[in-house]
């Protein structure tokens, strides 16, 4: 993340600790539809930041999530940490649901298009209020699929 990037984060979590506003971090053509914002402790990715060109759910988190790293094997599922030292080695997987059923890892995000995807919410720290979902010291990703 460049220098500039990292002062919106920085002024980000200061205004939700002092103020418990909202974040929005670029917006689609219409200035009310926020791309990336921080909600409720979690960084929501909506419209534009979904659709930017990059085909994967994995890839359009890439760059726009802080802290998100991933690391792909081969013949294996992308090993992903949200939070922790920089270190490929304290990579730890989060738990992944897919409107509202958890998948069993996380491959699932490399094969949704983001074309059907409308909303991810990324929770690092590992908990959310929304009810029905578990807590995960290594994080929560929370993806919500197009209806119709």
């Amino acid at each position: 993340m460049n220098k500039r990037g990292s002062r919106f984060w920085l002024a980000c979590v200061l205004s939700l600790a002092t103020a418990a506003g909202g974040c929005v971090r670029g917006t689609s053509d219409s200035a009310r539809r926020p791309t990336v914002s921080m909600e409720n402790g979690a960084v929501v990715l909506t419209g534009a930041a979904l659709h930017d060109g990059r085909g994967s759910v994995l890839d359009a988190m890439a760059g726009k999530v802080p802290n998100f790293r991933f690391r792909r094997v081969a013949q294996r599922c992308p090993l992903i940490a949200l939070r922790g030292a920089a270190s490929t080695t304290s990579i730890t997987d989060p738990h992944v649901y897919v409107d509202g059923s958890r998948s069993t890892d996380t491959c699932i995000l490399e094969t949704l298009s983001t074309r059907d995807v409308e909303r991810v919410e990324v929770y690092p720290q590992g908990y959310t209020t929304r009810p029905g979902y578990g807590r995960n010291a290594h994080g929560l990703i929370l993806v919500f699929m197009r209806s119709g």
